[in-house]
């Protein structure tokens, strides 16, 4: 995986997963270390531990950027953050347009992993970043090419730290080629789909019209 990403330098670490132990956890940091001991870490238990296992891993992992959703809800991330000196992540207790503003007012996090589409657009996760006062990630959510370019014109307009997205290198296919990496950044660029991808992988009829169907209820509140 390490080797997809060659002049990267950040990287972000899967942690918590279901069957495995903080020794195992342990294992893959210090694996990751190892192969690249002059990158920055930071690891993401998708709101897998309990609050004690989380001060107990973060006593445990060593020196990170941050540990993003070490617990599920708010309330919990801000018990961990008080508990622990490792910087708090959250992601997703940041799904709606006002969860970031309820993470700030409980001091729950330090940095919010912010994701385009599902907080409105790149204008409004700008305005949400210059209202909280928080460090921002911008990530994925696992988008296509399109999406990828907001999230990067988003990244820059609010000063990202290094950003979460360079996922499109685990998809099989895309509407559009990849971004490139340059120097361990990917530059920003004007996207046109592919035709033939668009049609190769368009959702099928019943799915589309669930899509249409969601949207045009949502006309209303866009004063469309």
């Amino acid at each position: 995986m390490l080797e997809r990403y060659p002049s990267v330098r950040t990287f972000k670490i899967k942690v918590a997963e279901k069957g495995q132990t903080l020794i195992d956890d342990a294992a893959r940091v210090a694996a990751v270390r190892s192969l690249r001991p002059d990158a920055v870490l930071r690891v993401d238990a998708n709101g897998g531990w309990t609050v004690e296992e989380a001060v107990r891993a973060a006593e445990t992992l060593g020196k990170l950027e941050y540990i993003e959703q070490p617990c599920a809800t708010v309330e919990e991330l801000a018990e961990v953050r008080r508990r622990v000196f490792t910087p708090i992540a959250a992601d997703e207790s940041i799904r709606k347009v006002a969860d970031p503003y309820r993470v700030a007012e409980l001091g729950a996090a330090d940095v919010a992993v912010a994701k385009v589409a599902p907080l409105g657009g790149v204008r409004r996760l700008m305005k949400i970043s210059s209202d909280l006062g928080l460090k921002l990630t911008v990530a994925s959510a696992l988008d296509t090419a399109v999406g990828i370019r907001a999230g990067l014109i988003a990244a820059k307009a609010t000063r990202s730290q290094a950003a979460g997205l360079a996922t499109q290198r685990l998809f099989i296919e895309d509407v559009a080629d990849s971004f490139d990496f340059v120097d361990g950044r990917m530059r920003i660029a004007d996207i046109t789909p592919d035709p033939d991808r668009l049609s190769g992988l368009a959702a099928p009829g019943e799915r589309k019209d669930w899509w249409f169907e969601r949207l045009t209820r949502c006309l209303p509140y866009l004063g469309g």
